[in-house]
């Protein structure tokens, strides 16, 4: 049209402008916008329309509101098409901001609107708003609309209320898929694994097909479950489905054969030949390789990434710095803090409390202290944190310090805090201090211990020679004895050199792991220290007999980019 110098009418120029933001050329939709403002019709309210939810799906806010405040006669149609677009960006608040201007302009949603902005009260869980547009949508329109019960369907999913969701669902009556989906991935969102699979069939049996977007859904749930069989047969169905192109599932069947143990599934998938790449499957597969002990993998899958040209955002920054912790690689990690400095990512709560654990693990917990004290929005994490680095450098007194200071500044405190200054106080042996702590988790904060809390007194008690009492203990324990427990007796008797404590810590480890060459291994090293020589080579030789085989120890450094 341009080249035959043919006037742009509104019609095309609406239509113009709706394919560049299809194609995400806004070098060409802004080329259409001057060539409408050239000849006047940039002012017609539905081209301006047009024109004004490009910029803003463009991500380009404040022309898409300059341009909007300038369309006159701003009807219903402008007002949603406005919404529309600000939901399609992720600007929540800003379009439930416009929705309520729109209404005191005294403009009532329609459907339209209501499928727009329902979504938009359940990103930001604003359950009494979406149940108040569900009443109004009731009120207005007495037909069933498919698109806005899916809406608010998915609203009460993620808000928690699946009783309502399902009532709705139950009322529809007809459902598409995508209703379907709403459920399906609710249930996995909140990890109920087993009433997402559970609709997931009740779907394949209304005779219903799924599409992408359930796979998307019910994948999660089988990584919940670390149900690798079940993840493998839906792999299938996608196979079977022709949805083997589409990334966003590849993503997430590398995510759920990582999660489900079979790392080698998902590099198979992440190498195969014709997957397009982009950030997310990077992140996925950097996160898959430290979650299953490669944090070497995880470094060298990053450099990948870089020369691939796509830059590490937050969740990348998020799943490589364990890595560099694992690694004890101090100056990878102040490199990759220059970088989160650079990029402005340091105020990232999640940011904060990786860097918090990597210099602790590094050995710089001056750093990890510096940064811990400098953040601004402490989370628990940051907290546990910073008292686990604490923990994991011997500090005792000042993980008790710390979570002294927590108690007075009414910090919240979980099972993760407890484990870690009962942790501090093992290694340091504070025994007074640990029976307190212990005592108080479930005096104080109602919390029950777990079997890594009890495992953790057990070896403060018996590594200071309190023997009555470490067994007195474990008989008291409300749960089962675990091999943390047995094994935490065992290494103490054999620092005290005590055979009997020692013979019933075995028993019980040999139920528990009978696979275990280690404790074996440290049973007849007490032997050894008391002189009963033949006691230790007829518990070596029992070792042979059963196949069991001592595992070689083995330490590594890297010195000039070279592992030794």
């Amino acid at each position: 049209m341009k080249r035959e110098k043919i006037m742009l009418n509104k019609v095309s120029a609406v239509s113009a402008i709706l394919a560049a933001t299809e194609l995400r050329d806004i070098e060409k939709g802004k080329e259409i916008h001057d060539l409408s403002t050239k000849q006047g019709i940039d002012l017609d309210k539905h081209v301006a329309t047009s024109i004004t939810c490009m910029y803003i799906k463009f991500g380009e806010l404040e022309m898409g509101k300059e341009l909007f405040n300038k369309i006159q006669g701003r009807d219903l149609v402008a007002w949603s098409a406005l919404i529309a677009a600000f939901v399609q960006a992720e600007r929540f608040t800003e379009a439930l901001k416009l929705f309520l201007e729109m209404q005191n302009e005294n403009l009532k949603p329609n459907r339209v609107t209501l499928i727009s902005i329902v979504p938009a009260c359940a990103k930001l869980s604003f359950l009494k708003l979406g149940k108040s547009l569900h009443c109004y949508s009731i009120k207005a329109y007495n037909d069933d609309d498919i698109l806005l019960s899916t809406a608010l369907i998915s609203l009460y999913a993620k808000c928690g209320l699946f009783n309502n969701a399902l009532t709705l669902f139950y009322l529809m009556p007809y459902k598409e898929v995508v209703t379907w989906n709403a459920l399906i991935n609710g249930y996995a969102q909140i990890g109920d694994s087993y009433n997402s699979l559970d609709m997931f069939s009740k779907l394949r049996l209304s005779g219903m097909k799924p599409d992408a977007g359930t796979m998307v859904g019910v994948l999660p749930a089988c990584a919940l479950l670390n149900d690798l069989n079940k993840g493998s047969s839906i792999h299938g169905v996608i196979l079977k489905s022709g949805f083997e192109s589409d990334f966003h599932l590849n993503n997430s069947l590398i995510d759920m054969y990582a999660k489900c143990g079979s790392l080698s599934s998902a590099e198979l998938l992440f190498r195969k030949s014709g997957f397009n790449k982009d950030l997310v499957s990077y992140n996925v597969i950097i996160s898959a390789y430290v979650q299953n002990g490669h944090p070497k993998e995880a470094m060298f899958t990053l450099n990948d990434m870089k020369v691939q040209n796509f830059k590490p955002n937050v969740v990348t920054l998020v799943s490589v710095l364990p890595a560099v912790a694992d690694l004890g690689a101090l100056r990878e990690g102040m490199a990759f803090h220059a970088y989160i400095v650079n990029m402005g990512f340091q105020f990232n709560t999640q940011i904060g409390n990786s860097l918090i654990d990597m210099y602790a693990k590094c050995g710089r917990l001056d750093f990890s202290e510096k940064f811990f004290q400098e953040m601004e929005n402490k989370d628990i994490i940051s907290w546990n944190s910073m008292l686990a680095g604490y923990a994991v450098n011997g500090n005792a007194n000042r993980a008790i310090d710390l979570f002294l200071f927590m108690q007075e500044k009414n910090a919240e405190i979980d099972s993760v805090s407890f484990l870690s200054v009962l942790s501090a106080c093992r290694h340091a042996g504070l025994v007074e201090e640990g029976r307190k702590i212990f005592v108080s988790m479930k005096a104080n904060y109602h919390l029950d211990p777990n079997l890594e809390h009890y495992a953790c007194l057990v070896d403060l008690l018996a590594r200071a020679g309190l023997f009555d009492e470490t067994m007195d203990f474990i008989e008291k324990m409300p749960l089962e004895p675990d091999a943390g427990i047995w094994g935490a007796l065992l290494s103490a008797s054999r620092m005290y050199s005590n055979l009997e404590l020692g013979k019933v810590a075995l028993g019980h480890l040999i139920k528990l792991e009978p696979w275990n060459s280690a404790h074996y291994v440290v049973l007849s090293n007490i032997y050894a220290q008391a002189g009963m020589w033949n006691d230790a080579r007829n518990l070596r030789s029992k070792m042979n007999e059963t196949g069991l085989k001592k595992t070689l120890g083995y330490s590594w450094v890297d010195t000039k980019n070279k592992s030794l």
